[in-house]
């Protein structure tokens, strides 16, 4: 089994990690790192995506990585998509649009924890995350039952909100000009590191972003400094890690 996720803050990290300890014999794959190394075709029985919910569905680059797909038509793909409270449910046909006739979902399901886009909302703090992801784990030990017994479950419905969507990637793309960094920067490159889209290079010791921003939040959630800000809005706003996740994992 191989799961490929994309995990900015290391919620959807989390989940596949829960999944790769209770079955084994499962190699993770992050999907960034994957789009870099052109690693298209798939020949496994069984591969899962993890991915946190942007704008109701994929984030852009598991949409990208998805539509370069090359799978087996009798492959047991599931998926999950991980959110801050919303639905995942239009993620899953738009997994089927873009797997098109090379295969389908055959299982899928939603974990909703506390949204941490730091753009337009507020983190929660530690205790908050920690109490809705252990809420959350027998879901996931249920699902994970599931995906062992190679149980089915149809998508059956279509993606709504298409419109809104591509609004969404193209509104974006310049949207990192209202990102600044401060005099607390230490120039440590890890805003650099995580961003999945090589959309920020190091000019004079310090970040600057090119205008291919994907909405992640990844650079202003790890700096361990908090010098990343979105204009003004973000300033006295808590930074998000998933508890059980370390830097290095994201990095």
């Amino acid at each position: 089994m191989k799961i490929y996720y994309f995990s900015a803050t290391g919620n959807s990290l989390y989940v596949a990690k829960k999944i790769k300890d209770a079955v084994g014999d499962c190699e993770l794959i992050s999907i960034p790192t994957a789009l870099e190394n052109c690693d298209f075709n798939i020949d496994d029985d069984v591969i899962g995506f993890v991915y946190p919910i942007h704008c109701g569905s994929l984030p852009i680059v598991v949409e990208e990585y998805i539509s370069k797909l090359n799978v087996n038509n009798n492959t047991y793909i599931f998926a999950i998509g991980v959110t801050g409270g919303g639905g995942a449910k239009d993620s899953f046909p738009h997994i089927n649009e873009l797997l098109g006739t090379k295969g389908e979902l055959s299982n899928y399901t939603t974990v909703k924890y506390i949204s941490n886009y730091t753009r337009a909302g507020k983190n929660p703090t530690k205790e908050r995350a920690l109490k809705a992801i252990k809420l959350y784990d027998p879901e996931i030990d249920t699902f994970i039952e599931s995906i062992t017994q190679r149980e089915i479950k149809k998508v059956d419905y279509r993606r709504g909100g298409k419109l809104y969507y591509n609004s969404w990637k193209k509104w974006f793309k310049n949207k990192d000009k209202a990102f600044n960094v401060n005099d607390d920067c230490i120039g440590c490159e890890m805003c650099k590191a995580i961003c999945p889209v090589q959309d920020i290079e190091m000019v004079d010791n310090k970040p600057v972003w090119l205008g291919k921003c994907t909405d992640c939040m990844g650079c202003i959630n790890i700096c361990p400094k908090k010098a990343i800000n979105i204009g003004n809005r973000t300033l006295k706003k808590d930074r998000y890690r998933n508890p059980f996740i370390e830097v290095k994992e994201l990095i």
